[in-house]
């Protein structure tokens, strides 16, 4: 058995009996790690912070090989990240990141995803409020694109053929990208424009650029894309937001 301290955010946590708690968190150091901590819900008053969901810090753990659920001495949090929870849509947009990498990460050592986490998490909580859908649509397709599941957009997914600025096409979610229109004939995707294009590539690379036109097609798009190539069932977090958001107003 080692004793480690590590960088975390926490993910997830559960009550366990009268008052201890299971977390799990995603640590730079170990990758996901779900530990048992022990008397945390009978702490209170002065020299004791609340363990809070998506809450950045520094764990100290007892890892040992192979064995699913560790023991967790000590987490010194840094980063409370209170705004998630004051606003339905933000808390949501976290909880569809924590999701996707409680289902598809495991216990290696990813730095990139960690800091890719943590970038999600923060700009969740500093967006304002019309900014909302573009930065839950932005931290997820940053997972997806960090857990080596990025999306062909500059060229079609069938023949190659480079988009040029004005150049319409249709989501292959088989395949993984946009075909052209030629290739796309009996593609059954949504048509893609070069606005929306345009907005997917900036939404994988963790950029919100403006303001999302059509954040309901959007949403659509991701999670069909994860469901056919990162995750084996649809994301509960993503139909919570997908129920959450007002229907697309198609511009005249």
């Amino acid at each position: 058995m080692a004793f480690v301290t590590t960088a975390a955010v926490l993910l997830r946590s559960h009550d366990y009996g009268d008052t201890s708690k299971i977390l799990r968190f995603y640590t730079k150091d170990h990758g996901l790690v779900s530990a048992m901590a022990k008397g945390v819900r009978g702490r209170s008053g002065r020299g004791h912070t609340a363990i809070g969901t998506f809450a950045t810090g520094t764990v100290s753990l007892y890892l040992k090989d192979h064995r699913d659920l560790q023991t967790m001495k000590d987490f010194s949090c840094t980063r409370i990240r209170e705004g998630l929870a004051a606003d339905v849509l933000r808390f949501s947009g976290a909880s569809a990141v924590a999701e996707l990498v409680l289902m598809h990460a495991d216990q290696g050592c990813r730095p990139d995803l960690f800091e890719a986490i943590e970038s999600g998490l923060d700009t969740l909580e500093s967006a304002d409020s019309a900014q909302g859908p573009t930065a839950a649509l932005s931290g997820v397709w940053r997972i997806t694109r960090v857990l080596g599941f990025e999306p062909q957009l500059e060229t079609c997914i069938r023949c190659e053929l480079q988009f040029t600025g004005d150049e319409v096409g249709r989501f292959d979610f088989p395949a993984g990208g946009i075909a052209c229109l030629e290739c796309s004939q009996n593609v059954d995707g949504p048509q893609i424009g070069p606005g929306a294009r345009l907005q997917i590539t900036q939404l994988v690379q963790g950029r919100l650029g403006d303001t999302i036109d059509h954040p309901k097609k959007h949403l659509a798009v991701l999670s069909q894309f994860l469901s056919y190539h990162v995750v084996s069932r649809p994301l509960k977090s993503l139909e919570f937001i997908q129920r959450l958001l007002p229907e697309d107003i198609e511009q005249q």
